[in-house]
This record gives C-alpha cells, structure tokens and sequence, in this order.
C-alpha cells in the first residue's frame, strides 16, 4: 500500500494520462472527419471511442487517489497543451498523415509506453484497475500498430516529409525544458 505521498503521484501521474487521452480522443475524431479512406475512418470512429473511456478510467483513478485535488498543473500537463496545439495545427491544415505520426505513432507509443511501466501493486486499489490497464495497454498498442502500418504504406516521395513531421514531434514529446 502507498502513502499519501505516493498516492499524490500516482494521481498526477494518471492525471498526465487523462489529458493525454482526451488529446487523443479530439484528434481521431478529426482524423476520421478528414480521412478518405473508409476503413481508416472507421478505424479512427473507433479509436475516439476508446480514448473517452480510457480518459474515463484515467479520470476516475485520478479522484480515487487524489479526491480532493480539483487541478494538478503540472509540466508534463503544460507540454501535452502544447503538442495539442500542434497536432490542432496540422488538422487545420488538413494534414492527415503529419497528426497521424503526432497521435498514433508517438502520442500512442508513449501512452503504450508509460502503461506498460505502472505497477498496480504498489496501490490499495491496484487490483481493481489491473483488468482495465491490460485492455488499455492492447489498445494503446494496437493504435500504434495502425499508425506504423499507415505509414508503410506511404510512397517513398512523403519519406521526407514524413521524417520532418516526426522529428518535429518527436522533439515536442522529449522537451525538458518545462
């Protein structure tokens, strides 16, 4: 069992997640409205879906270990704010594949990633989140897959591009200078 300490972090730590998935969210259901493809649009329906529940699941155990924290600004919540506006650019501009690269290769890798890295065992209500934490982790990784498999399937002239774009998000989703 954790302290009220580690409860605080816990909480800012699933806190991060909930502004992440809601990020993802707003986004696959511009994607899906920007798409021609449609089986990619579904795909994306779909994902907007699972991100407001995963937000939910995030959300609630958020109050759970934290249920008098009404806002927890913190840096990483600050550069998520940022990497929304960046993404929002880009689906402004009706760049389809530079959000996909944003939001289902990094966005959703690092969601995948920092998942995978929670020990449940270390909270009083570890056991009660473990079964949605393996169906979150499956869907955070089977939004990443859809993300490198779309992009495998670009010609080689978007390469260019293509690596711009990830680079550039790449550098948003590393900043340490928040």
């Amino acid at each position: 069992m954790i302290g009220i300490d580690g409860s605080i972090r816990a909480a800012r730590v699933f806190h991060v997640l909930w502004h992440g998935e809601r990020i993802a969210h707003d986004v696959a259901v511009r994607q899906a409205a920007i798409c021609d493809n449609a089986k990619a649009g579904r795909f994306f329906t779909l994902q907007a879906s699972q991100e407001s529940i995963h937000a939910t699941v995030f959300h609630a155990a958020t109050a759970m270990l934290a249920p008098r924290a009404r806002m927890m600004l913190t840096n990483a919540v600050t550069a998520l704010d940022t990497y929304r506006r960046h993404l929002a650019h880009d689906l402004e501009r009706g760049h389809l594949v530079s959000t996909i690269i944003g939001l289902q290769i990094v966005l959703e890798g690092l969601g995948a990633f920092t998942l995978a890295h929670i020990n449940l065992a270390l909270s009083r209500y570890g056991a009660r989140f473990a079964p949605y934490k393996r169906l979150l982790e499956q869907q955070e990784d089977t939004h990443h897959a859809f993300g490198c498999r779309w992009l495998a399937h670009k010609d080689a002239a978007s390469i260019t591009r293509m690596a711009a774009d990830a680079r550039r998000y790449f550098e948003l989703a590393v900043r340490r200078d928040r």
